[in-house]
């Protein structure tokens, strides 16, 4: 449908479609470019703080039509790869209400105490000292250590709330351990299954985001083209590994870059 022979697009949502509840500027008429022009669209987001159906209505809401097929998050994700590796066990959940739902859907045994197979840390408002502790008490006892996101921040028009890395990054420094897998963007796993949904090879696909530890180096590390939010004119350092393929101020220019 491009220069490029991109026919698969993977949009991260917060900064890069909306930022907090309203649209930015050129965001449905470029899904709209990309439908009429037959490109198979997914809505990605880390925050695993909503239902894909949320997430669905939302868009719908601001314009930008989606089918919930189309959405997916680091929560649903997070829920099924648990799910098909029971070896995690019994997990200690740092995360909120939605995330737990999903977690019980796909029957993950969740416990409250130090004793934890598995520490699983995500995007919380609910923290407090105790939960921080006992994910510190269980992983000084071994406990696999996971996340759903590496997000240090998620972006709000009033500046943004910390999220899941700050978390992470406490229990690093505390446990001097480092966390042993990451289930949403940049994983490899939310790529491998992004590619497998769209029946294409990854030199067909092209993953659009605001963030380049998580939206480009997905992209970069499975091989899809990548392309850049930079709206705030941030420079890239020389030595950075992820460096995307293009560069633009907002979501509205993608159509002239790509078309």
């Amino acid at each position: 449908m491009t220069k490029n022979k991109i026919k698969a697009f993977i949009f991260d949502l917060d900064g890069t479609l909306y930022l907090g509840e309203n649209l930015i500027e050129g965001a449905s008429e470029t899904i709209e470019w990309v439908r009429k022009n037959g490109g198979k669209i997914r809505f990605v987001t880390n925050n695993p703080r909503d239902s894909k159906q949320f997430y669905t209505d939302k868009l719908n809401k601001l314009g930008i039509v989606a089918g919930e097929d189309e959405v997916m998050t680091s929560a649903n994700l997070t829920a099924e790869y648990l799910k098909s590796n029971p070896e995690y066990g019994e997990v200690f959940v740092i995360g909120e209400e939605q995330l737990i739902k999903e977690l019980s859907e796909f029957d993950i045994p969740m416990v409250n105490h130090d004793g934890a197979d598995t520490v699983l840390v995500s995007f919380d408002t609910t923290l407090d000292y105790e939960k921080l502790q006992t994910a510190y008490q269980a992983l000084l006892k071994g406990a696999n250590f996971i996340a759903t996101n590496p997000d240090a921040v998620c972006p709000t028009p009033e500046g943004g709330l910390v999220d899941a890395g700050a978390i992470i990054a406490a229990l690093e420094v505390s446990t001097k351990r480092k966390l042993d897998k990451v289930i949403g963007k940049p994983s490899t796993l939310m790529a491998e299954l992004l590619i497998k949904q769209f029946g294409e090879n990854p030199e067909n696909c092209i993953v659009v985001g605001d963030r380049l530890n998580t939206d480009i180096r997905l992209g970069i590390e499975s091989n899809m083209n990548t392309a850049w939010i930079n709206a705030q004119d941030e420079a890239i350092p020389k030595d950075y590994p992820y460096k995307p393929d293009y560069e633009i101020k907002s979501i509205s220019e993608l159509p002239n870059v790509l078309g």
